[in-house]
């Protein structure tokens, strides 16, 4: 499976790629935009977006349970729970970005990335966040972590999950798991981890 050509959640466009939108900021995370933006009155304003590279977040599942990591990075006062996320490079397959960023922070190999999750866009940053289940685990090998990061990989079941989300137990929400809490519907959460291909955004 691939996924080159990033899926924007409903209403929603890059806003860095307008006609007559310019960087006038580079930052080591963000970069700003700026473009003229006609009025109703026929006016133009200034209009301003942040920009950085969007993020994919993988929770894979082995049998009944999901794989998590408890984290720690040099600016956070402890250590906290979290999905396993990362950064997609310019240009780089959603796909493989996932997969990536799994095997870097976990060591953990699995066959199919499923992607099943667009978080809705931020007013005023331009940050997109895909969400996939991995599933058909494959085996280990070693993690590759960067410098500032040091984790401990979590296996919980999925009432463990749901708990965690409920108590806020997580370092960032987990609004995919969060969405299905709110609509009531855990079976279809149950369902969606156990049978993921079957409501994968985009097929193999």
């Amino acid at each position: 499976m691939s996924i080159k050509k990033r899926p924007l959640p409903p209403n929603t466009k890059r806003y860095s790629e307008l006609v007559g939108a310019k960087k006038v900021f580079s930052g080591v995370r963000f970069d700003i935009y700026q473009w003229p933006q006609k009025q109703f009155d026929g006016s133009l304003t200034t209009y301003e977006i942040a920009k950085r590279n969007d993020t994919v977040i993988i929770l894979p599942v082995i049998g009944n349970e999901v794989v998590l990591v408890k984290e720690r990075q040099p600016h956070w006062g402890k250590a906290g729970f979290t999905m396993v996320a990362g950064a997609v490079e310019p240009g780089e397959d959603l796909v493989a970005a996932a997969r990536r960023e799994l095997e870097e922070e976990t060591g953990l190999i699995f066959k199919d990335y499923h992607l099943v999750y667009l978080e809705p866009a931020i007013p005023t940053i331009e940050w997109f966040a895909y969400t996939f289940i991995a599933s058909n685990y494959q085996g280990e090998k070693k993690k590759k972590l960067d410098p500032g990061e040091k984790n401990e990989v979590v296996r919980v079941s999925f009432a463990r999950l749901i708990e965690m989300t409920r108590r806020r137990e997580f370092f960032y929400c987990p609004r995919f798991i969060e969405d299905f809490l709110i609509r009531n519907q855990l079976a279809k959460l149950t369902d969606f981890l156990k049978h993921p291909a079957k409501y994968a955004l985009r097929k193999n």
